[in-house]
């Protein structure tokens, strides 16, 4: 009798998604280990809306849109968008190093804070048919957002809000929409006027183009727009939930994250170059939002080169 082949007594290893809800009304399906000879569903949300998956991996995958249909190659750091609920799926032949956030965006988040974006209606438009899917391709910055955005697997208690600042970048960069918040008002948020929210996004502006300035301070933001701090930091709160201090921080602090993943320059002369003055605060500060040091981070970094 002849002998059975080996790779078909192996068992499927399927890799389980971790479920997390973000505060900004969005949620993530995370996983990251190696997928041998897997077949990796994507999760069922059971509610109507998109889903938007950002893979990276080391090795062979395919895709399989629908059980009728043929695999389809994919490629490392790849963004798929697609209807929520439909079957696809990754495939892999060998064992592969594997690494994927779903985010899953309700149609009422869609109405709420994309019904006015143009690209994403032009994207709807194209997932209305059964069988299209829309992809893109991740830059190496956000490569580092998603692996970020995985580190949180090994927290007992993940921190949501360096999580949802990650996810946010990352579907803002997908919907090509670099310029302007797509977060427009929290859902918890009491800003219901255009004077705040113009006031937000031209503060935004502000500390986008000068927050790595050495002479840089929130002083000079209530200067330039004429505006206290108690108003700044609850227009804040209400929107971003954190105050502005922190918000320049986590600014500082992304930037450098993607600095240390460029590998030119030290960690001291990063700190100096985002606005720190001081080497010990801006290592207190990165793992703060991090949960790990920036020394450690960049050891991390140098062994996936």
């Amino acid at each position: 009798m002849k002998s059975q082949d080996p790779d078909q007594e192996k068992t499927l290893k399927v890799l389980h998604w971790q479920v997390l809800s973000l505060p900004v009304g969005l949620r993530v399906a995370m996983m990251k280990g190696t997928a041998d000879r897997s077949a990796i569903a994507l999760p069922d949300f059971l509610e109507k809306g998109y889903t938007l998956s950002l893979v990276n991996y080391k090795g062979d995958v395919r895709i399989k849109l629908r059980p009728e249909d043929k695999e389809q190659a994919a490629s490392p750091g790849l963004g798929l968008m697609s209807v929520a609920g439909r079957p696809m799926s990754f495939r892999t032949a060998a064992a592969v190093p594997f690494a994927a956030l779903t985010m899953f965006i309700p149609t009422g988040w869609v109405d709420l804070f994309l019904g006015a974006n143009p690209q994403f209606r032009k994207i709807e438009q194209l997932l209305e048919e059964e069988t299209n899917i829309v992809t893109c391709r991740l830059g190496r910055r956000q490569l580092s957002q998603l692996s970020s955005a995985l580190g949180v697997l090994s927290e007992k208690e993940p921190p949501l809000l360096p999580l949802q600042n990650s996810t946010l970048a990352l579907l803002e960069y997908f919907l090509c929409n670099r310029h302007r918040s797509l977060l427009g008002v929290s859902p918890t948020s009491d800003i219901d006027n255009e004077d705040d929210l113009s006031l937000i996004r031209e503060v935004e502006s502000y500390i986008s183009e000068y927050y790595c300035s050495d002479t840089f301070t929130v002083d000079s933001i209530l200067k330039k727009t004429y505006t206290s701090y108690h108003r700044l930091n609850f227009l804040f709160k209400s929107i971003h939930g954190m105050t502005i201090s922190e918000y320049i921080r986590n600014k500082r602090i992304e930037r450098s994250k993607e600095m240390i993943a460029d590998n030119v320059k030290s960690i001291s002369q990063i700190a100096y170059e985002i606005g720190y003055s001081s080497i010990s605060n801006y290592i207190l500060a990165f793992k703060k939002v991090y949960r790990i040091t920036p020394g450690k981070y960049k050891k991390q970094m140098d062994s996936m080169a």
